[in-house]
């Protein structure tokens, strides 16, 4: 399917993707000259004036006419054109250029490398799934084994009555102990499945 874009001769214009292609090689021209044949392409067969090209090319910067006599110059070198027996870029003698050639715009199919930025590697997203599931069901399984722990440890230290001899306090203290590696357990896995998320969508935070 032929590309997108403004066709003319073996030339393909693609005003979205700012590129002339030539036999489908891309054809080297500036920002400023690539809008001025769009211009004269977009208006083809219709006289384009100093004025038009002033307003929307050099956007009403002022400049001399040697620069638009400079601009028209390299187009036709670009497209091989020849100003004295002109195929696509007409002089109109003190009054501006016309586009002669035909021009039909075809829908076409988008450029490969369009796509590429969008296309997802199927290798590449199970690959960063397993990463996040094994790191956050790691950190989930360890939470809530340590929170389990704790929990038995704390219910079974109050169901018991105190003994004799402070028996009672250090109790307590067993309990304190349990409580907090379970408060530790459970942050460091929040901390693991934040970072496994992190990582997998190629962004880390923490080093920023």
């Amino acid at each position: 399917m032929p590309p997108r874009g403004y066709h003319f001769g073996q030339f393909v214009l693609d005003p979205e993707d700012r590129r002339l292609l030539r036999d489908g090689v891309p054809v080297d021209l500036n920002a400023r000259y690539l809008d001025a044949l769009a211009l004269l392409v977009r208006n083809a067969g219709s006289l384009v004036g100093k004025d038009l090209f002033l307003g929307e090319v050099w956007k009403d910067v002022p400049v001399t006419d040697e620069a638009l006599t400079q601009c028209i110059r390299l187009l036709r070198q670009r497209l091989g054109d020849d100003a004295s027996r002109p195929h696509f870029i007409e002089t109109v003698s003190k009054r501006g250029y016309r586009f002669i050639a035909e021009v039909n715009w075809r829908e076409g199919s988008a450029p490969a490398e369009d796509s590429a930025p969008h296309t997802l590697h199927p290798s590449a997203a199970p690959s960063a799934l397993r990463r996040v599931a094994m790191m956050a069901g790691a950190g989930t399984l360890g939470a809530g084994g340590a929170g389990l722990i704790g929990g038995l440890a704390y219910g079974f230290v109050a169901a018991t009555p105190p003994l004799p001899g402070g028996g009672g306090a250090a109790s307590s203290v067993f309990v304190l102990l349990w409580l907090t590696l379970a408060v530790a357990f459970v942050g460091g896995a929040g901390v693991s499945l934040g970072i496994a998320i992190a990582e997998a969508a190629g962004k880390r935070p923490w080093l920023t």
